[in-house]
């Protein structure tokens, strides 16, 4: 580009803080289906379903009753369910009492929602099988002077490219990244397929370290890990999630609704993301003081 041109595109930036900009914002609600669904091979499958409200309305997100809710693989012949709305959380349906339905590794599974406005709504993901992981451990990160605490994972990656992965990080027994995407742990083969990884860093506990409260890795906290496969299409979601999460610099992406991977028989746009995890989890680690020993404390 002529620096010239960028020149002007500077001066204008620069020229126009000043400005107060009025945005107009739309008030018709749009009320996309927002979906969240998920089957593993250690857990029954569940999906929640609400409706998206307008960015002028904060109130909760209120789940949608009388849906039917049927999921089911690709094998032959094919083996389904019906899931049943929960009695005590609206919008949240679950495998009925006395049932059972855990995924395999290996098999494609398509969830199918039918609407009481006669809308189908559909998606479909494959369950793919993870390595299983050999350990963690909990020690100082090479980053930040050895001040923070970190969690590194030890074991072989899946041989051949294409795998994904994403690690659910358990604090006495407490999903991290429940409530906040910047926790969130996942990555792709592409540079290292089919070897041994030994040590990688999947949390670094950055904070003040001059306030413990702000601690996530805390002393006598009991740390295991579950290593999950995911899709392709979910780490893309997981690392739009990410970006999303980080809004509000200069060169930030601009807040949107992510795709999702549901269509809809109408045609109309579906949010949300439904999907398929095999699972091996890790050892357990108790910080004691042999590992808070260990950080380099600030006097």
């Amino acid at each position: 580009m002529n620096k010239y041109i960028l020149i002007a595109m500077f001066l204008f930036l620069f020229a126009s803080c000043e400005d107060v900009i009025q945005v107009e914002v739309k008030s018709q609600e749009q009320r996309l289906y927002s979906i969240e669904a998920k089957i593993t091979t250690e857990s029954e499958p569940w999906v929640f379903v609400t409706k998206t409200l307008g960015v002028t309305i904060d109130q909760p997100y209120a789940g949608i009753s009388n849906l039917i809710v049927t999921l089911s693989d690709d094998v032959q012949p094919s083996n389904s369910i019906v899931l049943v709305e929960d009695a005590n959380r609206k919008g949240y349906y679950t495998v009925p009492q006395n049932e059972d339905f855990y995924g395999v590794a290996g098999r494609t599974y398509t969830l199918t929602l039918l609407t009481p406005e006669g809308m189908t709504i559909t998606s479909t993901e494959t369950l793919n099988p993870v390595e299983p992981i050999d350990s963690i451990q909990i020690k100082p990160s090479e980053r930040g002077d050895k001040l923070f605490l970190a969690i590194f994972t030890f074991g072989k990656e899946t041989p051949g490219p294409g795998n994904y992965y994403k690690w659910d990080i358990y604090i006495n027994d407490t999903l991290l990244h429940i409530d906040n995407a910047e926790y969130l742990a996942y990555a792709s083969d592409e540079l290292v397929d089919g070897n041994y990884i030994s040590g990688l860093e999947i949390l670094t506990d950055f904070h003040d370290p001059n306030k413990e409260s702000e601690r996530v890795l805390r002393y006598l906290d009991t740390v295991y890990v579950q290593q999950t496969s995911t899709s392709e299409f979910a780490y893309n979601y997981y690392l739009q999630m990410t970006n999303q999460a980080s809004v509000g610099g200069l060169f930030s992406v601009p807040p949107a609704n992510i795709p999702g991977n549901f269509t809809s028989s109408d045609g109309k746009e579906v949010v949300g993301l439904f999907t398929a995890h095999d699972i091996s989890t890790s050892n357990t680690v108790v910080i004691d003081s042999t590992i808070e020993v260990l950080l380099t404390k600030i006097k």
